[in-house]
This record gives structure tokens, sequence and C-alpha cells, in this order.
């Protein structure tokens, strides 16, 4: 599969399961809510009980507490607090004395535990109540230690149901993308046999008739004008197919990580363009060290290549272009018109043109750009009504 593939399965994937996630949370949210609010009705429901408990005694002894605790203590295991209309305590034993806004809001939650007074919750079945419960002078609070525990247990479970769903989601949704991009990866892949084996169709005339022409030139000097015209067209058509095939289809390009002499590749350039130099009479002056560099010798070819053919373009009949390249620095300056200042940021934009009387298809130095990118390889352009000076820096 590839790359690009790859790319519009992560981004169809990513907006699926975005869109899923925030559905799914939304709805998880909602059923964590509302089982929570079960968890604590039914643990008041409870609560409630033992309070009326307490209710009871406290009025099976008018009220008094002193006489009542005794009995209270031997009945109810559960931590409870009686306070009176003011919040003053009477009786204490629970574990932690809530504050005063716990009390009054009647829900103390601290530490793992909850102590609350039952009676601000709401009886689940206020219609079905025959009658209110008669004034009682005390308010009670009791201590419940279990109840953050099972609703932590719910979050967890909730949680748990969320990733389980969706991870199932994301398989089933990677297999059906998989499904759908299936049919198009094999056209590409056939695709791109095709442009491979077409590359190979094309290049191989292309060399026959290079060398024909080499052969014909020591043997016919009077027709050595209309032979260098064919070895241009030839050579020209060779880098506008290797161009078009780089920019549509980057990965029939064959990228094997190697050391490269750059020097030797870019001298194998320059005697390619030779017969270019001679026709627009440019004088080429060269200064070029040792200089290696791990990448693919195809794309660094298309690299000087489309630097190269743009110094060429560009240029005045009977201009020069000084190329200098060291270690870690590759430096091309022709003497042409220069680029205008406002068109420096479209420079690299596929199928800009900004002469175009020079023909081509304006993705040369897109082509550029996109492997300077690919090897961290910084550009640099300065430009004036002198020329153009690139500069490469690794």
């Amino acid at each position: 599969m590839f790359d690009n593939s790859k790319t519009t399965i992560i981004k169809i994937l990513l907006l699926y399961l975005g869109t899923s996630a925030i559905f799914l949370c939304i709805g998880f949210y909602n059923s964590i809510t509302k089982e929570t609010e079960n968890i604590i009705f039914a643990q008041m429901a409870d609560l409630r009980d033992i309070s009326f408990e307490i209710h009871n005694y406290l009025r099976k002894n008018n009220n008094d507490v002193d006489s009542a605790i005794p009995e209270i203590l031997q009945h109810i295991n559960t931590p409870f607090a009686i306070y009176d209309k003011n919040y003053d305590v009477i009786f204490s034993n629970l574990s932690q004395i809530p504050d005063m806004e716990g009390l009054r809001r009647g829900f103390y939650n601290a530490n793992g535990k909850i102590i609350a007074n039952p009676s601000i919750i709401p009886h689940r079945d206020k219609k079905g109540m025959k009658r209110k419960p008669p004034p009682f002078p005390y308010k009670i609070f009791l201590e419940d230690s279990s109840l953050d525990s099972k609703i932590l247990f719910t979050k967890l479970k909730f949680s748990g149901y969320f990733i389980l769903i969706f991870a199932l989601m994301g398989i089933v949704a990677t297999i059906l993308v998989r499904m759908f991009l299936k049919p198009i990866n094999e056209y590409i892949q056939t695709l791109d046999t095709f442009i491979k084996d077409t590359t190979h169709e094309i290049n191989t005339p292309l060399s026959v008739i290079l060398m024909s022409i080499e052969t014909l030139k020591k043997d016919n000097i009077e027709e050595q004008k209309k032979l260098e015209r064919i070895k241009l067209a030839s050579l020209q058509l060779s880098q506008i197919y290797n161009d078009l095939v780089a920019y549509n289809f980057p990965h029939s390009i064959q990228s094997p990580v190697i050391k490269l002499s750059l020097d030797s590749i870019l001298k194998e350039r320059l005697d390619f363009f030779t017969p270019f130099f001679i026709q627009k009479k440019l004088n080429i002056y060269t200064n070029i060290k040792n200089a290696y560099f791990d990448g693919s010798r195809e794309k660094f070819v298309l690299l000087f290549d489309n630097l190269l053919s743009n110094a060429i373009k560009y240029n005045s009949k009977g201009g020069s272009i000084n190329i200098s390249l060291e270690q870690g620095k590759f430096v091309l300056q022709d003497s042409g018109k220069g680029i205008n200042t406002k068109d420096l940021d479209k420079i690299y934009e596929r199928y800009s043109r900004f002469n175009k009387d020079s023909g081509g298809f304006g993705i040369g130095l897109f082509i550029v750009k996109k492997i300077c990118d690919e090897y961290n390889i910084n550009i640099n352009v300065n430009t004036s009504d002198k020329g153009t000076i690139f500069t490469l820096i690794w």
C-alpha cells in the first residue's frame, strides 16, 4: 500500500473515530450521570431508613438525646451525628466533622467518605407518600464509606465499555476503509507498473537516438547542426518525462538510501546539460569539491537537473552560471533577470511560472523543494535584476 493511501486511511479514521468519540462521550456521560443518580438514590434510601430508626428512638425517648443515645448505639452501627437547627453538634461519632458549608448543603465528601443528611434527598416515590413526616427538632447526619467506591466502580465500568466499543469501532472502520480502498490501490499498482514499463520503453529508444546521433556526428559533419537539434530535443524530452513521473508518481522512483558522491553526480549532470549550455552560449564556472550525502541517487539527479534547467531557462543568451559545491553546501548562481520579489513566496508552488516565454510546466522547483524537505536540506534564494542565487545547506 502506498504512503498516500496510508495517509488517506489515517485521515478517514481520524475523522470517523473523532466524531464517534464525541457522540460516545456524550452518550456515556449521560449514562454515567443517570447511573450515579441511581446509586445515590439507592444509597440514600438505605441511609434514610437508618435515619428513620434514629428518629423513632429519639421520639420514643421524648426527643431526649442523652436518654436515646445508648439505645441507638446498641442497634445502629452506622456512624452518625445529631445537630440542632442551628447546626450545633449534640452528639457525634463521625470519623470527621463536616464544615458549616457541608452541613448547610446536607452533603459532605472527604477522603472517600460521604457524610449526608438523607432528608435532603427527595424520596423517589414522592407521589406514593401518603403524608409528610411530622416536624423534627434535630438534623441527623450519617456517614457512608461505600458510596464513593460504588460511583468510582461505575465510572471505571463505563470507561471499560467505552474503550472496548471505541476499539471495536476502530477495527471495523479500518477493515471497511481498506476494503473501500482496495480496488483503488489495485488500480494504482497497475498504473505504477505501467509507468515503470513505459519509462523503460521510452528511455530505451531515447538512448538509441542519442547513441546514433553521436555515431552520425563522427561520420557526417555536414548534418551536425541538425543532429544537435535532435539531440537537444531528445534530452529535453527525457528530462520533461522524468519530471512528470517524479511529480505525478513519486512512489515509482527507486529510492534506496546509499552514500552518494554528490560531486560525481553533479559533474555527470553538467555533461548532460552541455548541449544546452552550448546552444545558449552560456559561460559555466565551477568550483566543485568532494561532497557526500546519504540519500537516493535518482532524487539528487532530479534535484540538480531542475536547478540547472531553471538556470538555463531563465538566463540570458551569452550569460553565465556559477556553480559551487563543497561538503554541506551547494550554490548555483545565474545571470538572468531575477525573480520579482512579490513572487518569491510562490516559487515552490506547483505550476508556478513567472516567464511564460520560457516554457515548462512550473513543477521543477516544486520537486526541488519536496526533495529538500525530505532530506532536511535548507534551501535559500536571493534574487536581483542581475540574477538569482540558490543555496542549499545540509
